[in-house]
């Protein structure tokens, strides 16, 4: 992603979370949280704007820093709208997932950032540019863009709502049928990442069989990568993946595909992503 594409990414969610708070309840408690909200949802895009015009790495990193503690003020907000039964959670799902999307965005541009630095600390009166920073490359070869859930699978969603979201308080993001109405996915926000409680709804589900011998608990992983596709190619190339792995609905829509479990000593990975 280049420069001009995050900023209008940054826009974009900006104009989004403005036209949320008009759905804001008009409480003495939603009149705050919108405040709050309209001030820091709209104000990473023109700081990082800003940090296209920077003089110097100090200067650059300021305005980056600002711009994602803004968005990280965001992302809480949009959290508490729902904890606070301001808004339901099918109405701010995707700005909290965008809002995580973009934290680690920027997080990984100030991380490359501090390691410019350090190489040109070493040459005097260097002039800092930032097309040489590069700050949006994957953590591996493979594309892994970071932790997108772990996935439990559980015989009753109810059941297993009882104990995360009652006792334990994680609120629950989304919950949907996938794979032709054979699995129930319903995701909670554990603050890093999502839980997935994996529900099978029909009676010869494979998955059915995998509870009968060891009961409800955790099933694999999953990792984000930029485009699924070009992920699986490199992977079957490395022995990691099928050559070609049964397809599978992931989360809102996304594909998704398990890699081979007997090359991770079996522990199950996923991979999903556009």
């Amino acid at each position: 992603m280049k420069q001009a594409e995050l900023s209008d990414r940054l826009w974009a969610f900006a104009a989004r979370v403005g036209n949320l708070v008009d759905e804001v309840p008009n409480t003495r408690l939603g009149r705050h949280v919108a405040g709050q909200l309209v001030r820091s949802g709209t104000s990473s895009a023109p700081n990082y704007d800003e940090s296209g015009g920077a003089e110097s790495r100090g200067d650059f990193n300021d305005k980056l820093s600002i711009a994602l503690k803004e968005l990280r003020e965001t992302r809480g907000w949009l959290r508490f709208l729902v904890s606070a039964d301001l808004l339901p959670a099918s109405r701010v799902a995707d700005l909290i997932d965008e809002s995580e999307q973009l934290c680690r965005i920027l997080g990984k541009s100030r991380q490359t950032l501090r390691g410019a630095a350090e190489l040109k600390s070493k040459i005097p009166d260097s002039r800092f540019e930032i097309p040489n920073l590069r700050p949006l490359t994957s953590t591996t070869s493979f594309g892994f863009d970071g932790l997108d859930h772990l996935a439990i699978v559980v015989p009753s969603t109810e059941d297993a709502l009882r104990i995360w979201r009652d006792r334990l308080g994680f609120p629950v993001v989304r919950s949907e049928v996938v794979n032709g109405g054979v699995v129930r996915l319903t995701h909670l926000d554990l603050g890093n990442t999502h839980l997935q409680l994996v529900e099978p709804l029909s009676p010869d589900h494979p998955l059915r069989a995998w509870l009968a011998q060891h009961g409800p608990g955790l099933h694999h992983f999953c990792f984000k990568v930029d485009d699924v596709g070009v992920a699986h190619a490199e992977l079957a190339a490395a022995g990691l993946a099928p050559a070609t792995p049964p397809p599978h609905q992931g989360t809102q829509g996304k594909r998704a595909l398990f890699l081979d479990k007997s090359a991770t000593q079996g522990v199950q990975l996923e991979i999903t992503g556009p």
